[in-house]
């Protein structure tokens, strides 16, 4: 015979229904009564005073609560099969966390020119407030260009001389082009250096803002064929070690590439030589008239150093010692 335990009565449960029924009654007896839904009480209170405190009815309490926990299983599955969202795919998720986020670099170096169809006269005449007339109508549409044209321009282009407009303007491209191209080939004709014309407006470019860096080079180029002095891109001050090794350098790699295309056959522009500076003459030339021949005036103050003034003595002494040895005269 197995001994079981004795159960605790729930009394908390009807200390607080009684509780509560007194304070209706208290209200009630002052106020108005109030509809109030009488409170129930719980199924397993209800089941506790009805069931024998027997060994059977401790039997039928556990079948009962075994059913009452299968159907908050049941209940609980529902609930988790109507929340089920199905299987997610992980590697793709993983994917997505792993790749890293992308850097969009915009170029505004590089203007591009916005190309007009309008020449100068259509264009004045499209701002001017006058409307338009039968001449400027007849005109513009004498400006479009004939098919016959371009058989005379050509004609014209091979009757033109030598020193033509025409071919002083390619001349002058040609020289620019020829100066300019170690800055658009720096990379020895690789396509995929930022310097090199094909990489400047490709994907392959792998520095931005490149574009801009060869116009800044080759417009100091032109400046410096003007006769510029100095280069917009040197650095004004600096430390002496610093600017002999840049301009060491320089000239090395000067050297260098014009070693090489003599070699190759490679015609370059031809070589500047900068003037020498000039020296400053030293001595007197300079002096104004009114300037004493020793020392330095300053306001009314005539300063003289300790070396002019042994100077002054040493020739005093030389005159006094030649004029010694002559005859005087009586």
């Amino acid at each position: 015979m197995t001994t079981l335990g004795k159960r605790k009565s729930r009394a908390s449960e009807d200390d607080v229904i009684s509780a509560q029924e007194a304070l209706r009654r208290h209200f009630e007896a002052r106020f108005k009564p109030i509809a109030i839904v009488p409170v129930a009480a719980s199924r397993a209170a209800a089941a506790q005073k009805d069931r024998p405190e027997n060994s059977d009815s401790d039997n039928n309490s556990d079948e009962d609560e075994d059913e009452d926990e299968d159907e908050d299983d049941d209940y609980s599955g529902s609930d988790s099969d109507d929340g089920w969202g199905g299987v997610s795919n992980s590697s793709n998720s993983e994917e997505e966390n792993n790749t890293p986020p992308k850097v969009e670099i915009v170029d505004h170096s590089s203007s591009t020119p916005n190309l007009s169809t309008l020449n100068k006269k259509e264009l004045k005449a499209y701002l001017s407030s006058r409307p338009p007339t039968a001449q400027s109508s007849s005109s513009s549409s004498s400006s479009k260009p004939k098919k016959g044209t371009d058989n005379n321009n050509n004609d014209q282009e091979k009757t033109q001389p030598e020193d033509s407009a025409a071919f002083l303007a390619n001349d002058l491209a040609l020289q620019r082009l020829i100066a300019e191209s170690h800055i658009l080939s720096a990379a020895g004709g690789n396509s995929s250096h930022w310097q090199s014309s094909a990489a400047a407006d490709s994907a392959a470019n792998t520095r931005a803002f490149s574009t801009g860096r060869i116009v800044k080079k080759t417009t100091d180029l032109r400046f410096q064929a003007l006769g510029a002095k100095n280069s917009i891109l040197a650095q004004a001050k600096m430390p002496m070690s610093m600017r002999k090794g840049i301009m060491s350098s320089a000239t090395a790699k000067e050297t260098k590439r014009r070693r090489e295309a003599k070699e190759n056959g490679i015609i370059l522009e031809r070589e500047t030589k900068k003037p020498a500076a000039k020296r400053k003459k030293l001595g007197g030339g300079g002096r104004p008239v009114d300037a004493p021949g020793v020392g330095r005036l300053r306001g009314a103050q005539l300063t003289i150093s300790a070396r002019e003034a042994r100077a002054i003595s040493s020739e005093g002494v030389r005159r006094g010692g030649s004029g010694g040895g002559g005859k005087r005269r009586r």
